[in-house]
């Protein structure tokens, strides 16, 4: 069985894709989204697991378009955040040289943290060369389904790209499905299943092929 709702006629997902009811905000990421000119097409993929992989990755306005998506299609979604971000906030004057110690603490830390968990975030220690995954792989396996969302771009940089996510999807038996921030036909493409098997290097060059040419906010993806 496939659902979508009239505000997004060109999306369908999944009845094997977590759900989770927002109720309020629903229904003002519907109204906001009115107001936006860039729409979701195609099929979430049928199955329980699956490792969103969005490119090209380039504003913040990605993640917000992304985020209002996902509150009006009552989807459960869960996504890496570095640990710092969980009880921290931003120092735009001053760039630590330990990516896990940075940002500027603050009373109510321990309540962004919990908003950020109930969104789904998964706190990620990245400096940490080995195993860093395995907590994520963890707290993963034990749920019945996810939609683990990823933006390889390191930096909003496309020669920077993860390979992290495919030892996620493989540790797990998970489906990789591809989607294109495409801001000139102004779509989110999602696109067919992709196919993980193989070395990783030869992997991802397959993959980036999928975002080549894509103009994302700011530039043309390039592979």
């Amino acid at each position: 069985k496939m659902t979508h709702t009239k505000i997004l006629p060109d999306i369908t997902v999944s009845s094997l894709t977590p759900r989770k009811k927002r109720f309020f905000l629903k229904y003002l990421a519907r109204f906001l989204l009115l107001f936006e000119n860039i729409r979701p097409v195609g099929s979430f993929l049928d199955n329980k697991r699956v490792v969103l992989v969005a490119a090209p990755h380039q504003s913040s306005k990605d993640e917000y378009l992304m985020i209002l998506i996902i509150l009006a299609l009552d989807v459960d979604v869960c996504y890496l955040s570095a640990k710092w971000t969980m009880r921290k906030i931003p120092n735009p004057f001053e760039k630590s040289k330990d990516i896990d110690d940075q940002g500027i603490k603050w009373p109510l830390g321990w309540l962004q943290e919990k908003i950020f968990r109930k969104f789904g975030a998964i706190p990620v220690d990245r400096k940490v060369n080995s195993g860093q995954y395995d907590s994520v792989i963890e707290e993963l396996r034990k749920r019945d389904s996810f939609l683990l969302i990823v933006t390889p771009e390191g930096r909003f940089d496309a020669s920077r790209f993860r390979t992290s996510f495919l030892y996620i999807a493989r540790e797990l038996n998970a489906e990789v499905m591809p989607v294109q921030i495409d801001y000139e036909n102004k779509v989110f493409n999602i696109l067919e299943s992709f196919d993980i098997d193989g070395e990783t290097e030869s992997v991802i060059k397959k993959l980036r092929l999928k975002f080549d040419g894509i103009k994302g906010k700011k530039t043309r993806f390039k592979a």
